[in-house]
């Protein structure tokens, strides 16, 4: 399977971890029969819980951009060095985004540059796959 593939397939991953982790927040916070009624009141998380939150609806905005870009890229065969690099920078900032986001780390503008780098990533993707049809 080619690189920008398992890109989306990691990345699935994370989103599916970072979903748990925000729903084992939630019911930390409002109790398990909150967690296994119909949650007409919305969880109130703070802290590591919230950033876990934010940090889940990022990646899936993220994730979703890639797959536009890379599932038509590998569709129409047009892999390449470019959209593989761009691939494993995607996925290498996404991760490490997450970590830093849930982490509450916020030297230097860390979260920002990572975020910055998972751009980057798609965009070479995005551009291979302009390149293939010219």
């Amino acid at each position: 399977m080619p690189m920008e593939l398992w890109s989306l397939v990691w990345g699935g991953l994370l989103l599916f971890i970072l979903i748990a982790m925000s729903a084992n927040a939630n019911v930390s916070a409002m109790g398990m029969s909150w967690g296994i009624g119909n949650r007409d009141e919305t969880a109130t998380v703070t802290g590591w819980g919230a950033r876990v939150r934010r940090a889940y609806l990022n990646h899936l905005e993220n994730l979703l951009i890639y797959a536009c870009f890379a599932i038509p890229l590998v569709m129409a065969g047009a892999s390449s060095s470019l959209s593989v690099l761009g691939a494993q920078i995607f996925i290498i900032a996404r991760v490490l985004y997450a970590i830093v986001y849930v982490a509450g780390i916020t030297i230097a503008g860390i979260r920002t540059i990572l975020w910055f780098a998972g751009v980057v990533g798609y965009a070479m993707v995005f551009i291979a796959l302009l390149q293939s049809q010219m």
